[in-house]
């Protein structure tokens, strides 16, 4: 996986997520979306099996780039609880 900044303005922030698919573009949307400073999070892929997702966020106070990072830090908590909440299941 590689990122690319295309846009780092005072609140916009436009990443291509090249080598991946959508699903972290999305979760990470969802979880953006859930902010109040955040005016709008979304992405977007011209083809599913040819192009990389491009995220996009516009805040309307604060930093994207920190927003999403605590976002990212969030994610890996719960995918880390789920894992150690399936490995006490199939013990």
């Amino acid at each position: 996986m590689d990122v690319k900044i295309l846009t780092n303005d005072k609140n916009v922030l436009e990443l291509e997520l090249t080598g991946m698919d959508q699903s972290l573009a999305q979760l990470l949307t969802e979880k953006l979306n859930e902010e109040k400073d955040v005016e709008f999070a979304a992405y977007k892929m011209e083809h599913p099996m040819t192009s990389s997702p491009k995220l996009m966020i516009r805040m309307k106070k604060g930093e994207p780039g920190k927003l999403v990072l605590e976002k990212l830090e969030e994610i890996k908590k719960e995918v880390v609880d789920f894992r150690k909440q399936f490995l006490d299941l199939v013990k």
